[in-house]
């Protein structure tokens, strides 16, 4: 029997009003997707969103769309109050739809928790980021395979992500891959750590078109328990960093190190989670 599954998600615009400050212009959101009210950093300049997920995570036939525009020099950060579970599974798979539209002169912070793939999950997740003009993009993934507190790893069934950036219709970055405990496909990450902890920051912006400030100052962050590694797209359009951590602390105290690292780069300050 095919499993039902819900399909649901949010729809989010994001435009400047006659103040210049940013705002919601349209919203629609459904289960497995609750929005939060909006926050308005008066620090940054950017609109506060928190996504958060009323349902116990993702279950098998479930499929989320996330859809974001951000247009008239708008500034948004979006994350969520905590990680996602991709749930156990017997039969069937989840899936995740992302697409993010960002025009000339506006900037999107998309900043999730992080992904957990516990045991016997099988999860699809396609995303799409569009980047006009010299718009600003910090797009940010984490995932852990599996409830790393529970002694759970790598026992997830499947995960594909495929990625595409594109700037003004032309792709900068293309990533596709899939995981399966069951084949070598995980062994990068095994044989880094017993339980490793993953990042990637993917940042879009003119103002790091030749060469990221920060490149030396993220390398050095490696040690015993962290692996960091960075490289530029596709016409110089950006820079990827990614993360690998074999601790909770050392990951979180990474990314969150990175993070304010690459703002300063774009000339940008970060706003605040407000997690409290």
């Amino acid at each position: 029997m095919k499993p039902l599954g819900i399909h649901g998600g949010v729809h989010l615009g994001c435009r400047t009003n006659d103040d210049g400050l940013p705002y919601l212009s349209s919203q629609r959101f459904s289960p497995p997707v609750h929005l939060s009210k909006p926050y308005y950093d008066e620090d940054t300049g950017s609109l506060l969103i928190n996504l958060s997920c009323p349902t116990a995570g993702l279950l098998s036939g479930d499929r989320m769309i996330c859809d974001i525009e951000v247009s008239e020099e708008a500034s948004i950060v979006v994350t969520t109050p905590g990680a996602t579970r991709s749930h156990f599974m017997r039969t069937g798979t989840a899936k995740v739809e992302q697409k993010f539209r960002i025009k000339a002169d506006s900037f999107l912070e998309f900043n999730p928790g992080s992904l957990i793939l516990q045991r016997s999950t099988s999860l699809e997740q396609k995303t799409k980021v569009e980047v006009e003009g010299n718009a600003e993009v910090l797009f940010v993934e984490k995932m852990l395979p599996g409830r790393i507190a529970h002694g759970e790893s790598f026992l997830f069934k499947k995960f594909s992500n495929r990625l595409r950036i594109q700037k003004n219709k032309k792709n900068i970055l293309l990533e596709s891959f899939t995981l399966e405990p069951e084949n070598e496909s995980v062994n990068p990450w095994r044989k880094s750590f017993p339980t490793p902890f993953y990042g990637c920051f993917y940042l879009v912006s003119p103002k790091v078109s030749n060469e990221l400030p920060c490149r030396q100052k993220i390398h050095d962050m490696k040690n015993e328990n962290l692996l960091v590694g960075s490289t530029s797209m596709h016409h110089q359009a950006g820079w990827v960093v990614k993360v690998l951590a074999g601790d909770p602390y050392e990951f979180r105290k990474a990314m969150r190190e990175i993070r304010e690292l690459l703002y300063k780069a774009i000339d940008r300050l970060p706003t605040s989670f407000r997690r409290y």
